[in-house]
């Protein structure tokens, strides 16, 4: 709520040309406070503060758990001050204040004495190689191929590499067949073994040791001994189970055929399918096998766990087909960009004791969203949306995700690379340990390299692989100094220094509650408890929560006043949950008793000594603001940042700020005219609306989009 002190009633041009000095330094204050809050919100970043806890963050109960919070202390405080209990009122509320002072004072200290600047990283070689890169291989392997000519035929070298050495596991030679020269090759991940093919044949290796298992062909012979694709459309992508060989054509066709262990390389006809359209495989992102009931297939716009089916039913008419089974699906108008399968960050256990498999299916997209399902091969649900890994707007642009065990524990890791850097997110918690920048490159793939490192030595390395055609490896060693801190972190030195802070306001607010001192602590105050719920809530429900107090604050000042009984009383007893803009420094308040509730809507100054007397006492003019105002418009800020990443957080907290500075403008018209006013309906609302432009102009509709639950 705001109102101005002192004076009387006159012109609205000359009052606000008074007012202006106020105007202006309650809106320093008010940018100050809110400044202040950003400031110090790394320090709850490592400390994870959530109030509710990273679920609840989303959750509409615990803003409504908030309203019912705010009801209930004004109550009391309604009550206490109507049985005359001020003293109640003042300690209860100074002990609160002192608390609350902590949440500022304590993360400020940390802030400015304690250096947790990491070390840089650097790479430290680049290696070339004239191979193509396929796909990678658990945590830290991948596969490639070495293109040869041999007696006049094509020959593929399929090889097994591990990160770091320059020598392969295993590799196997396969043949090119007659496929055109520059047709390339497409892999299909499985459990124990990789499918790879090209428009003429298909072939099967081991993962284990490059066993050369089958080899199909994409083609047959007419009459005349003639070559003829079996598939009018091609062979866009195949893969092997124990008894098929499952075939995707360029039409968005699946065939089954079937394979004879008798018959070595021997395949027949069996069924055929329909993709969905939007599955283009023509725009073939990745594809795994999952298991041999399962095929996980990526396009540019289109990602399903496809059911492999042994027969399928009849359609009647020319060339229509039953659609495939879709277990999971998951669409982007932007585009996927990157694909891993692993163990879960997320799981309980370490993989060694997990007994479901519990599995990880993470997508990246080209309009930086991550998107996860979980896999568990074992259970009856096999496959499930993963909110705790899905992350909407995490950057610009998702290049590659990972699922990484970067300390060796049992537990993954989540690596995601944008466009910028590689960023690590550690455990089940998420928390970012780890960010490296990445070189430039259309498609860039990051890996730890040595997981399984030796003990004594414990050398991390990362390897930066641009993709080109051929690819480029960049590497370098990860040392513990360049780790972000995780968790909360309180030294003794400046915890110490931020008590004694606290402590020393609230000493100084007891004895000398003089308007600065009151500000000052309304400052510190506010701008804690803004960092704190600010990072507790996502930027929707924080807009829930300022439009039900917009709503409360307007039938509260207009309506039922209750509001400028409240104001009375805390102005009364000096407490710092206002701040005060005086005309002049010359302004006190400890000599003056400042009246809003009045039936003459016209302030009214006593001076305690003389009660039956109305002074208007010099330099008793000031601008009064309830800390609340403040708070909930940088309440918004802070969700913004915390919960909006990278640039687009960036500019949407600062058209939050700026929207509600153009309410506090409109505010300060109707302030100028000297009568007490409901600050949260335009505060709010201009913080809303700025917010509302800001993701506009960014993000879109993603801006809403948080996974709101009851």
């Amino acid at each position: 709520m705001w109102f101005a002190s002192g004076g009387g009633m006159s012109d609205v041009a000359g009052d606000f040309r008074r007012q202006l000095p106020s105007m202006i330094g309650m809106a320093g204050m008010f940018v100050a406070t809110i400044f202040l809050a950003i400031y110090i919100r790394p320090w709850y970043d490592k400390a994870g503060l959530q109030a509710f806890g990273e679920a609840g963050a989303s959750q509409l109960r615990y803003i409504g758990l908030e309203l019912v919070m705010i009801f209930i202390f004004t109550a009391a405080i309604l009550m206490l001050a109507k049985y005359k209990k001020e003293w109640v009122i003042k300690y209860g509320i100074m002990g609160i204040l002192f608390i609350a002072l902590l949440y500022s004072s304590v993360p400020l200290a940390h802030q400015i004495m304690v250096d947790d600047s990491v070390t840089p990283f650097d790479y430290q070689s680049t290696n070339e190689t004239e191979a193509t890169y396929l796909t990678e291989v658990g945590m830290d392997q991948y596969l490639d191929s070495v293109r040869s000519s041999q007696d006049g035929e094509f020959i593929n070298t399929i090889r097994l590499m591990q990160w770091g050495s320059e020598t392969p596991i295993w590799e196997t030679p396969i043949s090119h067949g007659a496929a055109d020269e520059f047709s390339g090759l497409m892999v299909a991940l499985g459990p124990d073994s990789v499918t790879i093919n090209n428009a003429a044949l298909i072939h099967t290796l081991s993962l284990s040791d490059g066993t050369h298992e089958s080899t199909y062909e994409c083609f047959e012979y007419d009459e005349d001994g003639n070559v003829q694709s079996i598939l009018t459309t091609g062979c866009n992508l195949a893969t092997e189970t124990e008894d098929a060989v499952y075939v995707i054509d360029g039409a968005n066709r699946m065939h089954r055929y079937n394979t004879f262990e008798e018959y070595p390389n021997v395949m027949t006809k069996q069924a055929t399918w329909q993709l969905p359209s939007e599955m283009n495989v023509n725009e073939l992102v990745e594809a795994e096998l999952l298991d041999d009931q399962h095929l996980l297939v990526v396009s540019t716009n289109y990602a399903g766990v496809i059911v492999l089916n042994e027969t399928a039913g009849l359609v009647e008419g020319i060339d229509l087909y039953e659609p495939v089974q879709i277990l999971i699906h998951a669409e982007s108008a932007a585009g996927f960009s990157a694909l891993d399968i692993g163990y879960s960050n997320v799981a309980d256990v370490t993989m060694e004791e997990a007994t479901d498999g519990e599995q990880l299916i993470v997508l990246g997209t080209n309009d930086g969203d991550i998107l996860a399902w979980s896999y568990t091969p074992q259970a009856t649900e096999r496959f499930a949306e993963e909110p705790r890994v899905s992350i909407n707007n995490f950057a610009e642009s998702i290049r590659d995700v990972r699922l990484t065990d970067i300390d060796a524990t049992g537990y993954t890791e989540l690596l995601i690379t944008t466009d910028q850097d590689a960023r690590l997110l550690y455990g089940s918690s998420m928390v970012q340990r780890l960010i490296i920048d990445v070189p430039e490159g259309e498609d860039v793939a990051v890996a730890f390299g040595e997981t399984l490192r030796d003990v004594e030595d414990d050398t991390i390395h990362l390897y930066a692989t641009v993709i080109d055609g051929t690819y480029t490896t960049s590497n370098g060693v990860v040392e513990s100094s360049m780790f972000l801190v995780d968790g909360l972190v309180m030294e003794d030195i400046p915890t110490i220094i931020g008590l004694l802070i606290s402590l020393l306001l609230m000493i100084l607010l007891y004895v000398h509650s003089e308007w600065y001192v009151v500000n000052t602590v309304g400052i510190l105050v506010g701008s804690g408890v803004i960092v704190m719920l600010g990072v507790s809530f996502v930027p929707t429900l924080i807009m829930v929560f300022m439009i039900a107090a917009a709503v409360y604050d307007a039938w509260a000042v207009y309506k039922s006043k209750h509001m400028l009984d409240l104001a009375d009383t805390m102005m009364n007893l000096n407490l710092p949950i206002l701040l005060v803009a005086p005309q002049d420094s010359e302004y006190t308040m400890r000599t003056e008793r400042t009246t809003v509730h009045d039936t003459n809507e016209e302030p009214i100054v006593s001076h305690p000594t003389v009660p039956q007397e109305r002074v208007v006492a010099k330099s008793n003019d000031a601008m009064l603001m309830g800390l609340g105002d403040v708070i909930f418009p940088g309440m918004l800020v802070l969700s913004t940042l915390q919960y909006i990443s990278g640039d687009n957080g960036l500019i949407m907290a600062m058209t939050t700020l700026v929207g509600s500075l153009i309410g506090y403008s409109i505010l300060m018209y109707y302030v100028g005219k000297g009568q007490a006013q409901a600050g949260l309906p335009l505060l709010n609302g201009g913080a809303i609306l700025g917010y509302c432009v800001g993701g506009l102009l960014t993000i879109g509709m993603a801006m809403f989009q948080f996974n709101i639950s009851f």
